[in-house]
Parts: C-alpha cells; structure tokens; sequence
C-alpha cells in the first residue's frame, strides 16, 4: 500500500511540472510576430487636406518580446514637397495582442532627419500581416501637424 502511494504522489509531481512547463512550442512573442517589412502606401494630409501619396516601406524590428522599433523608411531623392526626406526610427514601442490583432501603443516620436526635428505620435495596428500606422508628425517649426497614414503588406 504504501509503495503504491509512493508511485501515486511521484506520477502527480511528474504531471504537475509537465503542466506547469507545457507551453505551446508555437507560441511566439508580439514582437516576432509582426516583425518584418511592409511595403504600401504613405498618405499625408494637413489639417484634414490630402497633400499626396507615395509608395513606401515601414520595417519593424524586435527589440524585446513586447517592444519594438518602427522605421517609416524616407525618400532622400524625392523632390515632392511633402515627403519626408530620410527615415523616421521610432524606439521603445509596445505591443499588445488581442486575438489576431497586434496593437502599437501611442509612441512619441523625436527624430531628426536631414537637419529637420521632427516631433509628434506613432500609433497603430497589425493584423494578418497587413499594417495600419499613423504617424501624426510636426516638421520643424511648422505651426501644424502632419498626419502621415501608412498602409501596407509583409
């Protein structure tokens, strides 16, 4: 009798640990999951006015499980007006997850590119590979926002 509780209790501690290490092999951290290169379309807009498009890529890259880094790739040979002229990297961002839907916490943004500061918000989502980012941006000493809405493919 008491060799079967001896083998009973050792089997409960062997199930116990197994359940409490059984994690999904295929689970994987917000971060590696939404990391990669979108390629689509940046729309920018002023107060609500649409002052054109372009094609663009974003790179999102891993920095922790649940924190990334956001670079909405420029164009330094543009001549339009309203482009951006170097790429904008926004660090630290976070990211939760709601089911298929990966959330980019409100990010502020300080970066210079081609000697202009610019300062302002990243905020966004991604969801079955497919990212949505507004990037809400003021140029220097440019007494208005930009809204710069990027749409684009892994």
């Amino acid at each position: 009798m008491n060799k079967l509780k001896l083998v009973l209790s050792m089997l409960c501690i062997v199930f116990i640990v197994a359940a409490c290490n059984n994690k999904k092999e295929n689970e994987m951290a917000a971060a590696d999951m939404i990391a990669g290169t979108y390629n689509g379309t940046l729309t920018m807009s002023v107060m609500g006015s649409e002052q054109g498009s372009s094609s663009t890529s974003v790179v999102i890259a891993k920095t922790a499980d649940s924190t990334v880094t956001v670079t909405l790739k420029g164009d330094e040979n543009s001549t339009e007006a309203m482009s951006i002229k170097g790429d904008i990297v926004v660090e630290k961002v976070a990211v939760s997850v709601s089911g298929e839907t990966y959330t980019l916490a409100e990010t502020a943004i300080n970066a210079t590119v081609g000697g202009t500061n610019y300062v302002g918000t990243l905020t966004g989502t991604v969801a079955n590979d497919a990212a949505n980012l507004t990037f809400t941006i003021t140029p220097g000493a440019m007494p208005m926002s930009i809204t710069a809405v990027f749409s684009g493919q892994k």
